[in-house]
């Protein structure tokens, strides 16, 4: 199903107005916006000051009063959990945080968006403890390798280690984890799980995406339509990092572009995205793909609305999408989950 929500709200327009100041002047200061056919090391300056830039600013936000952010102990890949409302400090020594992320009722495994090339736990402590607080569990937040540094596979290998750390080391699960993404980190969950299934491996029990990069191929009608509208990503400029992460890879294989995967008994799906993003086109043909192949899979559109709104907090359709991947995660979760004492009345 997909389904088209009113808007935008006053807030969202106002919202909006400042983002776009705000990106002009990032960018401004980080010699503007590269040609897409210039040279590597134009481009790759580009990025590194971008990366550095958005580290710096999005660093100094601090978690919400009742979230904890504590390193992942003992994980092959290096990154942190954040957990919401209160109770015993996060165990901080191997044995312990493997004990208290099994006995967690669910748990969110959380790739971070960024287009492959910034982003990391710190930039999104804030969406994952959202995320945490809506639907009851632990957010894990792997630092996976960024391009131009390190392309396909390295970013997938190490969303595949964490899982597999998590199930094989720690005890979770599977039925009782979700794996959730935005953007670039929207398109490596699904990727996970296309990885996952084809080595014959249990999946998480279900996928979230926000606006979420499933093509690389950039084949999608709205990466022109919305180019100039979307203040977040300029459409013409999706195939540098694309070509960066995707190395020698094609750039339609599935673990690179999860939208050309078989999507038949992919794990229950729902997928967000602003009506004036350009990667509103992967989310609709996503869903509209797994639900041809028998996958229970939905989408929610939000007119107006730019790449990975979620992650704005005060905005009510952000409250609007994460109270219901809350709600979805639990539903999805509760089975696996006796013990939780609130399941769907949270």
């Amino acid at each position: 199903m997909i389904e088209s929500r009113p808007g935008p709200s006053l807030r969202a327009r106002l919202v909006r107005r400042g983002f776009v100041v705000a990106l002009r002047l990032l960018r401004r200061r980080s010699g503007g916006l590269p040609p897409p056919d210039a040279p590597f090391e134009q481009l790759n300056a580009y990025v590194q000051e971008i990366r550095s830039t958005t580290e710096r600013l999005l660093s100094r936000i601090p978690l919400a009063r009742d979230a904890e952010a504590a390193d992942l102990a003992g994980s092959p890949v290096e990154g942190v959990v954040v957990r919401t409302g209160g109770g015993d400090p996060i165990p901080t020594d191997r044995a312990g945080l493997a004990e208290w992320l099994a006995a967690a009722p669910r748990l969110v495994l959380h790739l971070h968006g960024g287009g492959y090339f910034m982003g990391s736990p710190t930039t999104h402590r804030g969406l994952a403890a959202a995320i945490g607080r809506s639907s009851a569990a632990p957010v894990v937040l792997p630092d996976y390798r960024l391009v131009p540094e390190h392309a396909y596979p390295a970013a997938l290998d190490d969303a595949e280690a964490t899982f597999r750390w998590l199930v094989e080391t720690c005890g979770v699960d599977p039925a009782r984890m979700a794996v959730v993404g935005d953007s670039a980190g929207g398109g490596l969950a699904a990727a996970l799980v296309v990885r996952l299934r084809a080595s014959g491996s249990e999946v998480p029990a279900c996928y979230v995406g926000m606006s979420p990069w499933l093509d690389l191929a950039c084949t999608g009608e709205s990466v022109e339509r919305l180019d100039g509208t979307d203040p977040w990503i300029p459409g013409r400029m999706l195939q540098i990092p694309a070509r960066f992460y995707a190395g020698e890879r094609a750039l339609d294989d599935p673990e690179v572009s999860p939208l050309y995967a078989d999507l038949g008994d992919f794990p229950p799906t729902l997928l967000y995205v602003g009506g004036h993003e350009v990667l509103l086109d992967d989310a609709l043909r996503f869903v509209e793909r797994a639900r041809a192949a028998g996958t229970d899979a939905s989408a929610g559109v939000f007119p107006g609305l730019w790449h990975v709104f979620p992650a704005f907090p005060g905005l009510p359709e952000s409250r609007d999408a994460i109270a219901e991947l809350g709600a979805f995660v639990r539903r999805h979760t509760l089975a696996a989950a006796p013990a939780d004492p609130l399941g769907d009345r949270r």
